[in-house]
């Protein structure tokens, strides 16, 4: 029993006097690894973002035709002749929820009248506060139902995506209760 003790603490003791004199903290003994000191993409590099190659499919369901042009779906949905139809009904229902999910996700910066601050954006607290979203109202009479649809769905340069938050119909309801608020004066 003794031999057995003393041939494990000189294996033990071995061990610890290889590990101690490399010149490199021991694989053996690490159990977490540095995820900071490793090869990383960071988008905001240079060259570290690449093009999508013909042929991948985007988020929304589009192919890529050509990655140097990633605007002409977003142009062909605000020209009235290719542009997504609305196929939710301006009933009762589709107001009352588009009126809801509005007053929750966009009034918040947009707003849900024409008035606009001294700087031309949405009279509201965010904007207040610095935020630049312009009056929904005063821009949307410009657009047909699938751009604003779009808009909501995957946002802009400074909105939010809100895909995420709302389903297909209840976008579309959205969209018919800002139709409705355009005819209010």
């Amino acid at each position: 029993m003794k031999v057995k003790i003393l041939l494990f603490a000189g294996i033990f003791l071995a061990v610890l006097l290889i590990a101690a004199n490399l010149p490199a903290k021991s694989t053996v003994f690490t159990l977490i690894y540095d995820m900071f000191n490793q090869i990383s993409i960071k988008p905001q590099e240079k060259g570290s973002m690449n093009t999508f190659v013909v042929g991948a499919v985007s988020v929304d369901g589009h192919e890529i035709e050509d990655p140097e042009d990633r605007f002409t779906r977003i142009v062909d949905d605000i020209i009235s002749d290719t542009a997504t139809i609305n196929p939710a009904k301006p009933d009762a229902v589709s107001l009352a929820d588009g009126k809801r999910k509005f007053d929750t996700f966009c009034a918040v910066c947009h707003g849900s009248t024409r008035e606009i601050n001294e700087t031309g954006f949405a009279k509201t607290k965010v904007n207040e506060l610095g935020m630049i979203a312009p009056a929904v109202i005063t821009l949307t009479p410009f657009f047909n139902d699938g751009y604003i649809y779009q808009k909501a769905k995957y946002g802009g340069s400074v909105m939010p995506a809100m895909g995420y938050a709302v389903s297909a119909e209840e976008r579309w309801n959205i969209v018919n209760h800002i139709r409705e608020l355009e005819k209010q004066k």
